[in-house]
């Protein structure tokens, strides 16, 4: 509902002193003081032509808030800003740095003063199609020739969500990126499987506990890369087998089963003397750990992977469902942010939780780690594939390792 303008009468008295009266426009404004518009004199114009535009300007302030009150509408830079600072607290560093490279796109077209109610649909869609042609590359140090669309999605999800922010904060009335499509899939569903014989493969070629505790927390728990890294040991429930998990972006606990595989794995890593404020995973160097894997992976002998650490995730995920577990006990376990899934499923029970610590859907994994220990470990050379005993590996295990130019967080790089 938009502001409610009246139209009443005035009198004046005129230079030469007769008096007249007049016809004038009155609303509040969003700031709270009230504004006001001269139209004409009485007889000049006419009792229904005064109405006509006062329809008219009350559907023009309802239209464009910020002509209410221009002075209370932000520019580009200065809501952009505003909406950056807001976000530092749920949002990872990583998507911080998304949100400013699309700000960075949306200042070079449209300017840092530019008022944000003042950015319409045809503006958007003006945006997207000279961000899809790399004709906004000006604003990065590095420029590219092309962009994939994949890339400009991202951009328009960021943008929409930015300008939501300013609908549900009153200072424009509809959103100019809401109409626009899609554009691709967000969800990459081509991911690679890892059976139970590659990832012993993967457990077998890790340095030490520390890394073989890190990639089973992501494989048989389906814990997030912070998650397995931070979660500490009073987080490991012995009695009822599951961990506690603090999701990073909403501050929320979830539970999560410690399964038959994971177990094992678990009861190696704490055998030495460790502290229950002592983090779970060690002797891993989280700056390092994409570099790192890279390694273990080559020789291991197994495929590379699309974010592999996402794809391990997305593996425990898949065996949880493909074992007949209940989707709502599955979503609450890997800790989506599906709203609707939260609210329209049943809680999950305790029994769920002892049936998963229990359900071994891979029972010989840890024979598969100590068989392919003992025999060696699976090469895999630009030449030729050879045989690698897990001793040597520690003393070769730094051949083939280059700093990578895009640190953690860094990912403005890449635009």
């Amino acid at each position: 509902m938009g502001p409610v303008v009246t139209l009443t009468t005035h009198s004046a008295r005129a230079a030469t002193g007769k008096r007249y009266a007049y016809y004038q426009l009155r609303w509040f404004g969003a700031d709270g003081k009230r504004y006001s518009q001269n139209l004409g004199r009485v007889g000049e114009l006419s009792k229904r032509q005064a109405e006509k535009l006062r329809q008219e300007k009350e559907l023009e302030l309802r239209q464009r808030p910020g002509l209410r009150s221009p002075g209370q509408i932000p520019g580009l830079k200065a809501f952009s800003d505003q909406y950056i600072e807001s976000r530092k607290s749920d949002l990872a560093v990583g998507s911080i740095e998304l949100y400013a490279q699309t700000i960075r796109y949306l200042i070079g077209h449209f300017g840092e003063e530019r008022r944000i109610d003042q950015i319409t649909r045809y503006d958007a869609r003006e945006f997207k199609t000279l961000l899809s042609k790399a004709q906004l590359n000006h604003v990065n140090e590095r420029k590219y020739a092309t962009i994939s669309a994949r890339t400009v999605d991202q951009h328009i999800r960021n943008a929409r969500t930015m300008f939501n922010r300013a609908v549900d904060d009153d200072l424009i009335l509809y959103n100019p990126f809401d109409r626009m499509s899609g554009g691709l899939p967000h969800v990459e569903k081509d991911w690679h499987y890892v059976s139970m014989d590659e990832f012993a493969k993967l457990l077998a070629a890790c340095p030490n506990p520390g890394w073989k505790s890190f990639l089973a927390l992501c494989r048989l728990a389906g814990l997030r890369q912070m998650e397995a890294l931070t979660l500490k040991w009073r987080d490991v429930d012995w009695g009822h087998n599951w961990l506690s998990v603090w999701a990073q972006k909403t501050k929320r606990r979830r539970l999560v089963p410690i399964a038959p595989e994971l177990l094992p794995i678990l009861q190696e890593a704490a055998r030495q003397d460790v502290d229950v404020e002592s983090p779970v995973v060690t002797g891993v160097t989280p700056e390092n750990v994409w570099r790192d894997f890279g390694i273990i992976r080559k020789r291991a002998g197994t495929p590379n992977y699309a974010k592999w650490c996402h794809t391990l995730r997305k593996n425990r995920e898949s065996d949880w469902i493909s074992a007949d577990f209940p989707f709502h006990v599955v979503v609450e376990w890997m800790g989506h942010s599906d709203e609707v899934a939260r609210q329209h499923y049943l809680r999950v029970n305790e029994s769920d939780m002892a049936a998963a610590s229990q359900t071994r859907i891979a029972p010989v994994l840890t024979q598969k780690v100590t068989q392919i220990e003992e025999s060696g470990l699976v090469v895999v050379d630009d030449d030729e594939p050879q045989v690698l005993k897990l001793a040597d590996f520690m003393k070769k295990a730094g051949e083939g390792i280059r700093t990578l130019d895009v640190q953690l967080g860094k990912l403005a790089f890449y635009h």
